[in-house]
């Protein structure tokens, strides 16, 4: 993978290309007297950039939510299930990755540059993905740069338009023609065969989404995908940042919580997975992700909600948040909960493929973090993860996802789709929920402003399941 050293000289260049014709998307405010002509080699890096921000602002977020994270300072944070908007995520989406992509899916096209066009679309799909289940309902097929006020699509209409738009991206990704990325590709430097395997793993992401709708035809569909998809570590979707160019959950995260700027920690309901309160077994991967304060001797996070409680610390010591960290969108361990999960729906109980996929979310995850082999096999060996193919559970399965998707926004998902896995209400929590759980973010107040009626006719309560939770 390549770092970002070459993006930020283009970050500018990328917000001033001429954005019209792109006749899929909104809130693009462009002087129309910047006409900056960037190559396609010039807004792949920069739309990847903003890919990776959009992906941290929602797992900034989703994360508190999921209970991953908390509010390290006091007892009014997110982590109460306080309605937010993420109009940082928003923007990034609206105003840089989705007008970036549409330039570059029409100069791949004009250029029969196949592999930017597959990328493009697999991008598109992705960050798709990240609104919806932010949002529900969002904008896509009637957007444009004339139209500020277009009526939102349905989030059933935006799973099927992220399927196609994966299947297109397949077509074309294959057909290797054309001008080829290099260096210019963050992600994986030009190799159309890895972002192939990434959007399969991405069909299969959303596919087991909606299992509530169907869960033998979302399986099916998920486990046809995997046979494409990632096959290692090796495959993991993320951009790679050094000392240079800095992590978000470094430079904004871990260095401000060494100068008591603190921000956010982790909860006890993820600590509690990995100190052994809830499983009977330290879980080795403690020591690699999360930090002890000085002094501290026992694992213990912060109560959601509270502000309080927490011996922990999301630091620079971490692997997710040190000065060389990656920031991940999606992993080889995830596609082998997806495979779990699937495969368990699929044929239940004494499922010898569900349980061998379970044990190699964990074991893969264990490896990228760091773990030595013995201390995965001794992990693996516990009774209480060692449970038989007999005894696995779909809780089983989503408590080590939970684990091994540190992180990663798209666990929301999986956790409200779920009943939050009857973890523990909040500290404190919103009262305007009325005793329910969160699940949705607000739209920006921005868009209230700019498209109101229909912001207005989209707007749900925050307690309201979204389209894809509903059986």
């Amino acid at each position: 993978m390549k770092n970002i050293k070459q993006i930020f000289s283009l970050l500018l260049v990328g917000a001033l290309i001429t954005l019209s014709g792109c006749n899929n998307f909104l809130d693009v405010n462009v002087d129309s007297t910047l006409k900056g002509d960037a190559t396609m080699q010039e807004l792949l890096p920069t739309a990847q950039f903003y890919t990776a921000e959009a992906s941290y602002q929602q797992a900034y977020v989703a994360c508190q939510y999921a209970q991953q994270l908390g509010n390290a300072i006091g007892a009014n944070g997110t982590d109460t299930y306080a309605e937010t908007d993420n109009t940082i995520g928003w923007s990034n989406l609206y105003l840089y990755v989705f007008p970036q992509l549409n330039v570059i899916l029409q100069k791949g096209q004009a250029e029969s540059a196949s592999a930017y066009v597959g990328i493009a679309k697999t991008l598109m799909a992705y960050n798709l993905g990240l609104a919806t289940v932010n949002w529900e309902n969002v904008p896509y097929s009637q957007a444009d740069q004339k139209n500020f006020s277009p009526a939102y699509d349905t989030q059933e209409q935006i799973y099927a338009t992220i399927q196609k738009l994966l299947d297109e991206a397949i077509t074309e990704l294959a057909k290797n023609t054309g001008t080829k990325p290099a260096a210019d590709d963050l992600i994986y430097n030009g190799d159309t065969a890895k972002w192939m395997k990434l959007a399969y793993s991405l069909k299969a992401r959303y596919a087991m989404h909606l299992s509530n709708k169907n869960p033998q035809q979302a399986a099916q569909a998920a486990i046809t995908a995997l046979q494409n998809g990632m096959k290692s570590n090796a495959d993991d979707f993320q951009l790679q940042y050094n000392s240079k160019n800095l992590s978000p959950w470094y430079s904004r995260v871990a260095i401000p919580n060494t100068t008591s700027n603190l921000s956010v920690t982790f909860t006890n309901t993820f600590v509690d997975l990995m100190n052994g309160a809830v499983q009977g077994i330290q879980d080795p991967r403690i020591s690699k992700v999360i930090s002890l304060k000085n002094n501290q001797t026992v694992y213990s996070g912060v109560i959601p909600g509270s502000g309080s409680g927490s011996t922990v610390d999301l630091t620079a010591k971490a692997w997710h948040s040190n000065i060389q960290s990656p920031l991940v969108m999606m992993t080889y361990s995830e596609t082998k909960a997806i495979e779990a999960e699937a495969k368990f729906l699929l044929a239940g109980a004494s499922n010898a493929d569900a349980y061998a996929a379970y044990l190699e979310l964990i074991t893969s995850n264990m490896k990228k973090v760091g773990v030595a082999d013995a201390d995965i096999e001794t992990y693996l060996k516990a009774p209480v993860v060692n449970v038989s193919a007999s005894k696995l559970t779909l809780k089983h399965i989503i408590t080590e996802k939970f684990k091994s998707m540190l992180l990663i926004g798209d666990i929301w998902t999986d956790i409200r789709k779920y009943d939050y896995l009857d973890f523990p209400m909040p500290t404190n929590v919103n009262p305007d929920l009325g005793g329910k759980r969160i699940q949705r973010m607000r739209y920006p107040d921005s868009e209230i402003t700019r498209n109101s009626k229909t912001v207005q006719a989209n707007q749900k309560d925050p307690e309201t399941p979204m389209w894809l939770l509903n059986k």
